[in-house]
């Protein structure tokens, strides 16, 4: 491979941008904006330093390492003449030879054209917000949001000074080889992912709202920091890195989780028997939020899982359980009814006594005597 010869920076870059927009209201690919820049005769002929870096940066701080970030612009320089009419964007194209997972800022005012591409892309919004425009959609993303969006859907964010969000992209092959803990897990960012890797491989996103959770903010940067690093390691800990962002960003999201499309997973994507296993073993305190919250589903989704399973409601459910129990109590202890009304999971026993006469059409004291 012939040396690099012509350099830039991310803030280079992203200054011309704001610069250009403000002078002339014009925006740039980024092929073009290098190539401008070459024009001007402001490209470097020596590789930048790599920026300094320490963990637990403040966002000021985090923003002042990626600009510093280099870029070798000999790569980039011809496809400004292929970037308007090529709406697919290929792994080898972007990603560095040895990396498998590469963090970029999105810049704004850059043309940024509906496109797809062969890998996974996650954009982690810090401050303000964008629109996801989406195969023919709009979604509006907020500071917090992570969304990870699939191969081969048409998509498009363009960016305002206003929010600063990186992004992180991920090979295809790599959830393959390197994230089968991931993979095997039952909750909706697994089966987003096995369902790309190895099923209908339709169009989708998934969104996370982590709200203002310090810990994926700070394994992003380090993330950033990884993906972009020359040394030999780098590679292996940007893997690493990336289960641990998405692990916490699940985590922080809690039940505010949203997948485009639920349509094709099926009870053999997912493990039904588990949520319902969760609930007869948790009847007496579990709520449809707090379980939710463990499968991470929307409550929404998870109505209509449970719905669509058992043809009933998650609250026809429970009852039903809880009076099981209650009659098993009545029947085969010498428990006061206030014991069973807290041991089945009600707050009263007035509140225990109307449900079970609603069910059962008589009081828990006469059923036991009738019985």
């Amino acid at each position: 491979m012939e040396e690099c010869k012509k350099y830039a920076t991310i803030g280079m870059v992203y200054d011309f941008l704001v610069k250009m927009h403000q002078k002339t209201g014009q925006d740039y690919s980024f092929p073009a904006a290098i190539a401008a820049l070459d024009n001007e005769g402001q490209l470097l002929h020596e590789l930048p330093p790599f920026p300094p870096f320490h963990s637990g940066m403040s966002l000021t701080e985090y923003v002042s390492f990626i600009r510093g970030l280099p870029i070798y612009a000999d790569p980039i320089l011809p496809q400004v003449h292929t970037y308007m009419f090529d709406p697919s964007v290929e792994e080898v194209v972007l990603f560095p030879d040895n990396k498998d997972v590469f963090c970029i800022l999105n810049m704004p005012h850059m043309v940024m054209l509906p496109h797809t591409h062969n890998f996974f892309e996650i954009t982690y919004v810090l401050t303000g917000s964008c629109t996801f425009l989406f195969e023919g959609e709009s979604v509006t993303l907020t500071a917090g949001d992570l969304c990870i969006v699939s191969p081969g859907s048409r998509h498009s964010l363009p960016f305002g000074e206003d929010c600063i969000a990186p992004s992180v992209m991920v090979r295809r092959s790599t959830f393959d080889t390197m994230f089968g803990n991931l993979l095997t897990q039952k909750d909706l960012l697994s089966l987003f992912f096995r369902n790309n890797l190895y099923g209908s491989k339709r169009a989708n996103y998934l969104l996370l709202k982590t709200g203002n959770d310090p810990l994926p903010f700070h394994t992003m940067q380090q993330l950033h920091y990884e993906s972009n690093s020359p040394d030999s390691y780098a590679n292996d800990c940007s893997v690493s890195l990336l289960n641990l962002l998405l692990a916490r960003a699940l985590r922080a999201a809690s039940a505010a989780v949203t997948l485009h499309h639920y349509e094709g997973f099926s009870e053999r994507d997912f493990d039904f028997a588990l949520v319902l296993q969760y609930i007869q073993q948790n009847y007496r305190t579990v709520t449809l939020s707090s379980l939710a919250k463990t499968f991470h589903f929307s409550e929404a989704y998870l109505s209509k899982l449970i719905h669509r399973n058992l043809n009933q409601s998650f609250t026809d459910i429970l009852r039903s359980l809880k009076m099981n129990h209650a009659v098993d109590y009545l029947l085969n202890t010498p428990m006061k009814i206030s014991e069973i009304a807290d041991a089945v999971g009600y707050d009263s026993v007035d509140h225990f006594s109307r449900t079970f006469r609603k069910v059962y059409g008589t009081s828990p004291l006469d059923y036991r005597k009738h019985h």
